[in-house]
């Protein structure tokens, strides 16, 4: 077992995480890996601190809060082990729009409208189990395929578990590949819905009349704790999703 923990690979570089983070990584990667199977007992905290040469309250903390989003569970006297994985629905894979246009040959390009903080309104605040007007981070973005709007993206981002979303560069990053970035066991789910455009999206979309539009509420979250809810607009005329 290691005793740091540090990543290579070709992406910008990103400040280090701090060390209860990069241990939470640690345990994350090697459930994903297999290397710790549902049920399996983890290093006793002691080991850990020796083998990875971070202090115990550190190591502590990491796993409470694992043990806190569902990962983990602990037996007093006993141990900490890999929780087994909760039943999930089937759920539709929705490839990152980025990922689709290029696909198609096309040049993604995003238009940030606008990336603030805001109180959150009833509607969101369900959404993202937040408290009507709590502080939250909201975007509101285009995605165009070669010049031409084929997304529009309305995104709540909870503030506790992102703070570095409003100083992140959307221009070359989508909101989806950093959530992922971030948070290796990221949940999803999607509710579809078929509407017609209304002012709002004939004026960011680009749209000359009325379209048949589909509509993708999309909700992210880590154990038991929202991270974002999003809704991506694509009208039918300009894009296929697969």
């Amino acid at each position: 077992m290691p005793h740091f923990i540090s990543q290579k690979d070709d992406r910008p570089y990103s400040p280090p995480k701090p060390l209860y983070e990069q241990v939470k990584s640690y345990v994350l990667k090697n459930m994903e890996s297999g290397e710790w199977p549902a049920y399996f007992q983890l290093p006793s905290e002691h080991t850990l601190v020796r083998e990875m040469g971070i202090s115990r309250m550190t190591i502590h903390r990491a796993l409470r809060e694992l043990t806190q989003a569902g990962y983990l569970e602990r037996i007093q006297g006993v141990g900490t082990f890999v929780a087994a994985p909760k039943k999930q629905r089937k759920a539709i894979e929705l490839s990152e729009i980025d990922d689709i246009i290029r696909r198609r040959g096309g040049r993604h390009q995003c238009d940030v409208h606008f990336l603030q903080e805001e109180p959150i309104d009833n509607d969101a605040a369900a959404m993202m189990a937040m408290t009507s007007g709590e502080e939250v981070y909201r975007s509101y973005f285009v995605h165009r395929d070669n010049g031409l709007p084929v997304m529009l993206e309305d995104r709540y981002v909870h503030p506790k578990f992102m703070p570095e979303y409003l100083e992140s560069d959307f221009t070359h990053l989508t909101a989806d590949t950093l959530l992922s970035q971030k948070f290796a066991l990221l949940s999803h789910s999607h509710v579809v819905q078929a509407a017609v455009s209304n002012a709002e999206i004939n004026h960011f979309l680009e749209l000359e009349t009325t379209t048949a539009c589909i509509v993708i509420n999309r909700k992210s979250w880590l154990g038991d704790d929202v991270i974002s809810a999003a809704r991506l607009v694509f009208p039918g005329n300009r894009i296929q999703l697969t």
